[in-house]
């Protein structure tokens, strides 16, 4: 049995365990965003600020779940005594894949999947550097790149697969009740939108989670093998 389908059927196994909480805990975290964006003029910019440490209090909240320790769904705010440094983060490696991707968007790719591991790191060592953080991330990437981009594109698939069926069943609606031209619009971005944030998204964090967790435990197995054989 391959190592990423191990991986596969213990997120399951987690993911069927603490589902609950899981999914109560995306939906506090993106309903906080959804009303920071209706504040007048600073909204989106309130909606990001609040989604930097909220999503590094989710990220732990999952390797809480994976690890089997107790976590509360509002635990999501935890991070708030790190709200700069998770900004920083964000920003960062938002800026760093922006001028990879103008020279072509594989580097971006690339520099995406590196960076990608980086809140999970944060939310377990919050005092870390940001770019210590970006850096530790790369490292523990390498090699994965494949993998994790896989994940990424499956990932994809059920979105676009969420919002083909929201507009099939716009189309099927109309030919029974004819809907202004707004509604079939924003019934499909709406129940995509809502079907990614609260019940895709937390899945696939849960299994990065999980992929995040083995790499450590491999560099630290790696580590004390190379301590033993040198005192040896």
């Amino acid at each position: 049995m391959s190592k990423d389908y191990k991986i596969w059927l213990e997120t399951n196994n987690i993911y069927n365990q603490c589902k609950t909480n899981v999914l109560l805990s995306s939906f506090v975290v993106w309903a906080s965003v959804f009303v920071a964006m209706l504040f007048p003029l600073f909204g989106f910019g309130l909606a990001f600020f609040l989604m930097c440490f909220l999503c590094i209090g989710f990220k732990k909240i999952v390797l809480d779940c994976i690890k089997g320790n107790q976590f509360k769904v509002e635990n999501v705010f935890d991070y708030y005594k790190f709200c700069l440094s998770a900004f920083c983060l964000r920003v960062c490696s938002m800026v760093l894949i922006f001028l990879w991707s103008l020279l072509l968007i594989v580097p971006g790719i690339i520099t995406g999947l590196n960076y990608c591991l980086a809140p999970y790191i944060f939310c377990e060592q919050p005092n870390l550097g940001t770019i210590e953080c970006l850096n530790k991330s790369k490292s523990l990437v390498y090699g994965h790149r494949a993998e994790l981009l896989i994940v990424f594109l499956i990932e994809a698939l059920f979105v676009a697969l969420v919002a083909t069926l929201a507009s099939c069943f716009v189309i099927i609606f109309n030919f029974i009740v004819v809907m202004p031209q707004w509604f079939n619009i924003l019934v499909p971005i709406v129940v995509t939108l809502f079907c990614f944030f609260v019940i895709i998204l937390p899945y696939f964090e849960m299994y990065i989670g999980n992929v995040y967790i083995n790499l450590t435990k491999t560099v630290q197995t790696k580590k004390t093998t190379k301590s033993s054989s040198t005192k040896q």
